[in-house]
């Protein structure tokens, strides 16, 4: 068996790599490592975690199409954020009219003590926001 110690990063695909690489740099604050010679690929940075953002041209919605809920966020990409950004976040969308689902009336069964929610990105991958534990 091999023992892996963690992620080096995961891959979010993407329709439009710019219009992902705002939405993620610019609205969820994830840092713009670099992104590749042909345009394909933006590295990003959250925290101590990477990702990279993905064009490749055969990108497809992951989930089904409908209201943002534990349906249509079944396959998901969860960042950790502070109470105090979880509460600016809920207000932000509420007063900008952007759909989301707030799931913490609900529990966080498998990581208990975190409130979470989700929205989509521009591409129809979904994203939880999720408090980091004190």
């Amino acid at each position: 068996m091999i023992q892996t110690q963690g992620f080096l990063h995961i891959t979010i695909g993407v329709t439009d790599l710019d219009r992902a690489t705002a939405f993620y740099r610019d609205f969820l604050g994830c840092e713009l490592i670099r992104q590749n010679r042909s345009k394909t690929m933006s590295f990003m940075k959250t925290g101590d975690s990477f990702f990279v953002l993905t064009h490749t041209g055969v990108h497809q919605r992951p989930n089904q199409v409908g209201a943002v809920n534990l349906e249509t966020t079944l396959f998901h990409h969860a960042f950790l954020v502070t109470a105090e950004e979880f509460d600016r976040a809920v207000a932000y969308f509420e007063a900008n009219g952007i759909e989301h689902f707030d799931c913490t009336p609900n529990g966080h069964t498998t990581f208990p003590g975190r409130r979470h929610m989700y929205i989509m990105d521009p591409d129809g991958n979904a994203v939880e926001l999720a408090t980091a534990l004190s």
